[in-house]
């Protein structure tokens, strides 16, 4: 599979963002990060019809596997998806494999550091799939 890949969630985004959140520490994985796209517009004026957030994370010690592969690793590091929910709507998540986007370093090697990252994301999102709403 390649480019983004979009996942409806039945649950509202603050949710998901939040399973994301506690999902991610209970596995020992960093949360750098939690944007709220939306929020900091409305602080400043503008009102989007979509609630957008994006979620920064990371293992250093799977960081640490891509910087010695490059150091111009850092542009692509660390992993991140997105949450957007349209009012009336699911909630998505949304991502992009890393391994596309390593692929922009030509360095083959990095495919296969890519793919415990790539999985990480996929176990995540299989466990926001199977949340019902209300759980």
């Amino acid at each position: 599979m390649t480019g983004i890949e979009r996942t409806e969630v039945p649950i509202d985004a603050p949710e998901v963002v939040s399973h994301v959140a506690h999902w991610l520490e209970a596995k020992q994985i960093i949360v750098y990060a939690v944007i709220h796209h939306t929020q900091d517009m409305r602080d400043r004026g503008v009102y989007p019809e979509v609630d957008a957030w994006t979620i920064i994370f990371g293992k250093p010690e799977l960081g640490a596997t891509f910087l010695a592969e490059t150091p111009d690793i850092v542009v692509d590091i660390p992993l991140r998806i997105g949450v957007y929910q349209r009012p009336g709507s699911p909630s998505v998540v949304i991502r992009r494999r890393m391994g596309e986007l390593l692929s922009d370093h030509h360095r083959p090697s990095l495919d296969a550091k890519s793919r415990p990252a790539d999985d990480l994301i996929d176990e995540c999102i299989h466990m926001l799939s199977s949340i019902t709403p209300h759980q």
